[in-house]
């Protein structure tokens, strides 16, 4: 069936890809188990290959998300403590501690961009500080007040 406009051909051919979802599926794993070495030697090379360009998009990817979920905690993106804004010094802090607990929660490491990114996993008790801040914040929860604080020039 020919078609006069490539706009119609890629509406008909997602059309088909939706109404045959689970047999394409079905089809692409029987394929994968017959070529699996095939395929994986394939997946390898290219990897390979163009591993550079794999690390640039992979780095440009968790900025991206790591930037969105600091702005779902704080939109001004500043450390609650001292008021620093450079996004490269900024940490996610638990308000009331606990965040090696949660992070190793069922003997699974969890990466809690990803939970808050995709709305597992709520930013009520979190804020924004900035790497000294958060040290000291830590310090003062172990041993008590400190008298250090952070001041920035």
């Amino acid at each position: 069936m020919g078609y006069k406009s490539i706009e119609k051909k890629r509406m008909a051919d997602k059309a088909y890809r939706e109404k045959n979802k689970e047999q394409l599926r079905k089809q692409k794993h029987e394929y994968y188990l017959a070529h699996r070495e095939a395929t994986l030697q394939k997946s390898i090379k290219y990897a390979q290959e163009n591993s550079a360009s794999i690390k640039k998009y992979l780095k440009g990817y968790h900025r991206k998300n790591r930037f969105e979920v600091l702005a779902k905690i704080d939109p001004a993106m500043k450390c609650a403590n001292c008021g620093c804004d450079d996004t490269r010094l900024l940490e996610i802090n638990h308000i009331k501690g606990g965040g090696k607990k949660e992070q190793n929660k069922k003997g699974v490491t969890q990466n809690l961009v990803l939970l808050i990114q995709t709305g597992k996993r709520g930013t009520e008790d979190l804020n924004l500080l900035c790497r000294p801040c958060n040290a000291l914040d830590h310090l003062e929860r172990v041993f008590g007040k400190t008298p250090f604080r952070v001041v920035w020039e």
